[in-house]
């Protein structure tokens, strides 16, 4: 999409909010907005990671690097609107079928746009540095302010998601993110019931669609006692804020260095490699985020010499290349395969897909003749709810190609998490309807132990 096509997506989006009718209430109006961005965001090259640790609770505070927007994205009068914060919302209404509340600076009196739009949010409004009214006394800002912690622990209380950038102003990403503010983590230790704070991390926001990939990555959630801070008068506290915004700058230059060639999570595999010290009669896992999230994988199979090489993101075609680099120094006694979800992803036909997989399979077993493999189904999920049939289609070609081929067997995953009434094991699966959870592993430690106990090896 060029720079004019997404210009008149945001201002459809922006005309859809001001013309609401009034009528529409703060929900109403939220939803509109969430569905129109993900309706504009499909169509874009949009790289999420860490999607596993969204957690369960969605009355949690998601923080995030706020990002400048590209100067020539103007909707209205020197109005834009804010990519990764719609972006954000957007993508809580996908998760939690509700967009949360946002925090927004009010708006100067002579920002008529700014104002007819966001105050048809109702969100959380603050004054912000450099956009104060001259008339405004400092005892003004003070009391006006205070009515934020009220407000946000008002949502939090209502089961409601706050969307929070700490530093209280915008970056280029380069420079992302500036300082940041305390109000928000003495909010989060001062309240009754602690909430999660879930940081995520953007990058790329301030450049055109067709110039980039937009990046947001979600780290793992935190509590504030989690470092020690359970006072928000705990002098400490700053210190925590300076350590969790230098870990931020960390976590978006190496956002903005990773690419989709995997090159930074095969090095870690191959230390893996290098570290195992027993390489005799191995078990070898091999595949995309549903191997690499097995974090007790070692436990879970404890009889058996077993080492992870999963890497999320994972296409047919990555496990392929990747494979020779991998198993240069392996003779696995057994493979277990988990590949093909992705795929989906690139528009490819089931036909194409059993037949990535044949040729992959065909490929394992001229390197290693004698191996046994077993290849993991491709597992039923939320996220890819619409592709079901194409799922139960490829699963049933691969389960042909074990039939015919020796020393390969299909293991039936999707049986295990989806119903007779075709209805999908939501307990099965974390918050984000895509991979498992700790009862999804159990069941995939039950159908690897089984295939173990009956290997002829």
């Amino acid at each position: 999409m060029d720079k004019q096509q997404f210009l008149l997506t945001l201002k459809r989006v922006f005309q859809a909010i001001i013309q609401a009718p009034e009528s529409a209430s703060y929900d109403d109006i939220r939803r509109l907005s969430a569905t129109q961005i993900q309706e504009i965001f499909k169509d874009l090259d949009i790289e999420i990671k860490g999607s596993e640790h969204l957690p369960y609770e969605q009355n949690a505070i998601f923080i995030y690097n706020h990002l400048d927007n590209h100067p020539s994205l103007l909707v209205a009068d020197d109005f834009q609107i804010t990519l990764d914060s719609h972006f954000i919302s957007s993508m809580l209404y996908k998760y939690y079928k509700n967009p949360g509340t946002r925090v927004a600076r009010h708006s100067l009196p002579n920002e008529k746009s700014h104002s007819g739009y966001y105050d048809k949010f109702n969100y959380i409004r603050v004054w912000a540095k450099g956009f104060i009214p001259d008339f405004l006394s400092k005892n003004d800002l003070k009391i006006e302010n205070s009515k934020f912690y009220l407000k946000a622990s008002e949502a939090l209380n209502n089961n409601i998601g706050l969307v929070f950038s700490p530093e209280g102003s915008s970056h280029k990403t380069k420079d992302s993110p500036g300082p940041f503010n305390n109000g928000i983590f003495k909010l989060a230790c001062g309240l009754t019931v602690e909430p999660k704070i879930v940081p995520l991390v953007m990058a790329n926001f301030d450049m055109l669609p067709h110039e980039t990939t937009y990046k947001c990555q979600i780290m793992p959630p935190f509590k504030m006692s989690d470092y020690g801070i359970t006072d928000p008068n705990d002098p400490k506290l700053p210190d925590v804020v300076a350590k969790i915004n230098t870990q931020y700058k960390v976590w978006v230059k190496e956002l903005c260095l990773e690419e989709k060639n995997f090159e930074r999570e095969i090095a870690t595999l191959k230390d893996r490699i290098t570290q195992k010290k027993n390489k005799e009669d191995l078990v070898v896992f091999y595949g995309s985020s549903t191997i690499r999230l097995w974090d007790h994988l070692e436990t879970d199979i404890p009889k058996h010499n077993t080492i992870n090489l999963g890497f999320g993101g994972a296409f047919i075609h990555s496990l392929t290349h990747y494979f020779d680099t991998l198993f240069e120094d392996l003779r696995p006694k057994v493979i277990f395969l988990y590949l093909g979800g992705n795929d989906l992803t690139l528009g490819f036909s089931a036909d194409k897909i059993i037949s990535e997989i044949s040729s992959f399979i065909a490929m394992i077993h001229e390197k290693f003749p004698e191996t046994v493999i077993y290849n993991i189904s491709i597992k039923p999920s939320f996220e890819r709810k619409k592709d079901l049939k194409l799922i139960e289609e490829i699963n049933s070609g691969v389960t042909q190609l074990a039939n015919t081929l020796p020393h390969f067997n299909q293991l039936g995953l999707y049986e295990q998490l989806i119903g007779k009434d075709n209805q999908i094991n939501k307990e099965a699966f974390l918050q984000d309807g895509l991979h498992l959870n700790a009862l999804g592993y159990k069941l995939l430690k039950t159908l690897v132990l089984g295939a173990l106990d009956k290997s002829p090896l």
